[in-house]
């Protein structure tokens, strides 16, 4: 495998570009600060995922490589000022996010864990959508559908890894959850008063025993829709670095 030896020179680029940043006019002392903890951050994350390559990918290891000469070429005031300091800023952050994600695509166990995270939230979204057919109610019905589109594209950009996703996906899952409390909180309290139950009877145009069996339902799904987001929720940040 060539990609341990240039994550390990990835790394080694990297500290040497520190001595440049700390002779840096262009910078203020705590600008300087700031871009030297993700250089060190990034070498030490590189040099310990060489360390540890279960999937060979040279093409991907050898970008990092570049980018990281990149950064060394640009840590001198000349071409900070003809870059300018906002894109060097930038891409000292870059560095320190590519060396943090780069083991979800050296290390495919990563990867299978972030997976399995995706797939609890594509099922506890999708029983979302489930309870707020089954619940009859039109407002919970309208706000499923406003919410539609931006967690259709939260699964799109989340399986692409992209930052947007996990963005969308946390602004998304609260309305859901709150969704997923108000089904059981109702299903157990009509479970245990006749006269709801009898109203639900009613309004489905079918037995006591039959509305039984509906909340029954009802509830299973709500508790499992919880149980989902939250374990996702927790999934996705504690893989946070895995999204760019």
């Amino acid at each position: 495998m060539k990609s341990p030896a240039i994550l390990e020179d990835t790394a080694e680029v990297l500290e040497t570009t520190i001595p440049r940043v700390q002779r840096l006019k262009s910078l203020s002392d705590k600008e300087k600060e700031w871009v030297i903890r993700r250089i060190k951050e990034a070498a030490e994350n590189f040099r310990g995922l060489a360390r540890d390559v279960k999937n060979d990918n040279e093409e991907l290891a050898e970008f990092f490589f570049k980018k990281a000469k990149e950064l060394k070429n640009m840590s001198v005031d000349k071409e900070i000022e003809r870059e300018g300091k906002k894109k060097y800023l930038k891409l000292a952050d870059k560095m320190l996010l590519y060396s943090r994600s780069a083991k979800y695509d050296f290390q495919p166990d990563n990867m299978k864990e972030l997976k399995k995270v995706y797939r609890k939230y594509l099922f506890g979204m999708t029983l979302f959508f489930v309870l707020t057919g089954m619940y009859l109610n039109q407002f919970l019905a309208m706000t499923a559908l406003i919410l539609a589109i931006p967690i259709i594209l939260s699964m799109l950009s989340l399986q692409k890894r992209g930052h947007l996703g996990l963005l969308l996906a946390y602004s998304a899952i609260p309305i859901p959850f709150v969704t997923g409390i108000m089904v059981m909180e109702y299903s157990i309290r009509a479970l245990n008063d006749p006269s709801i139950l009898e109203q639900i009877a009613q309004a489905l145009h079918k037995s006591i025993s039959f509305a039984q069996g509906y909340l029954a339902v009802l509830m299973v799904l709500a508790a499992v829709e919880l149980y989902l987001l939250t374990v996702a929720s927790v999934g996705l940040y504690k893989h946070r670095h895995a999204f760019l």
